[in-house]
């Protein structure tokens, strides 16, 4: 039973949503806002899971777009159309779900077996009872995957007024609230689905999906670094020292064989290169450390310094 208090809580309430509106009737209409059209674009897309899910139908839906006028002007594309409306108590508003009749008539085809495809023009007669229980169940399941993406914003219930068979927008023709109609294709043919929601309703949202998205920010781990470090470290790698031979003729490489001795002079053995995997890294001097050959290193180097000091002696030997 609703008391006095309540009565006067519920006006207060519809005041505030009015002023809102008359607010944000100053910015720019809500419907051009690109997050409410992605919201709407997402809506289309679980519409079309539910119409395949629910109903066994394959049927695409695409987000074409959306308009905002008041009620009569807004739901004029819903003329001829099945159309269920709904009462949003908590703003003051109601709701419209419309879709041409073909749309009733294919999930009726698919309940029976069919794919919807094969399905003649629809017919112009009164629905039955069990045609307008589809019909609502086909609104409910539309409006249901709207509420979805748009419940991190707002959330608002939505009771069945009622039912019209053949929509014509003069019903709300006096009727100056707002609607943001976001109109929809059914698959590759002419037909429509329209979800037209109260701007006051959605106005309440503005704020938070008109905000920049910000990235999440990014949890790293603080021992990242030093384990890339010490596994880094810890990789075996092959290295290897070369010292640069004197110059031969071809026919001479061409002759030698195993037990052939090529004389090298003393100097060039003097500076070696370390490389490793055909990479130059240092430079050293050759020498020995207890029995061993070894390499004293004395300076870093690069691939692009090493090719400029080879290109000077290629240049002597052509």
């Amino acid at each position: 039973m609703t008391t006095a208090s309540d009565a006067d809580a519920e006006a207060e309430a519809l005041r505030r949503l009015e002023l809102t509106e008359i607010f944000h009737n100053t910015l720019a209409p809500i419907a051009e806002l690109p997050a409410l059209r992605a919201i709407f674009a997402d809506g289309a897309a679980r519409t079309s899971s539910a119409l395949r899910q629910t109903f066994g139908l394959q049927l695409p839906v695409s987000f074409e777009h959306a308009i905002q006028h008041p009620a009569g002007e807004a739901l004029a594309p819903c003329s001829g159309m099945v159309g269920v409306i709904y009462l949003v108590a908590e703003w003051g508003a109601r709701v419209v779900v419309s879709f041409d009749r073909m749309l009733l008539f294919r999930a009726l085809d698919a309940m029976y077996g069919g794919d919807g495809r094969g399905v003649g023009p629809a017919p112009s007669r009164a629905l039955t009872r069990l045609e307008l229980s589809i019909t609502e169940q086909l609104a409910r399941a539309i409006i249901e995957r709207f509420q979805a993406p748009l419940a991190p914003f707002i959330s608002f219930g939505c009771a069945v007024e009622r039912i019209e068979q053949v929509f014509d927008p003069a019903i709300f023709e006096k009727d100056r609230t707002e609607l943001v109609a976001a109109q929809m294709r059914l698959g590759e043919a002419d037909e429509w689905l329209v979800v037209a929601l109260p701007a006051r309703g959605l106005e309440l949202a503005r704020a938070a999906i008109a905000a920049p998205q910000e990235d999440e920010p990014v949890e790293l781990d603080p021992n990242w670094s030093r384990c890339l470090e010490q596994n880094v470290s810890r990789t075996e790698v092959d290295i290897v020292a070369v010292a640069a031979g004197p110059p031969m003729l071809l026919g001479e490489i061409a002759r030698l064989e195993p037990g052939s001795l090529i004389e090298f002079e003393a100097e060039l053995l003097e500076v070696v290169r370390i490389e490793s995997d055909g990479e130059p890294i240092f430079e050293g001097r050759l020498g020995q450390t207890k029995g061993f050959l070894s390499v004293c290193v004395e300076a870093p180097l690069s691939a692009d310094a090493d090719d400029e000091a080879a290109e000077p002696q290629r240049r002597r030997r052509a």
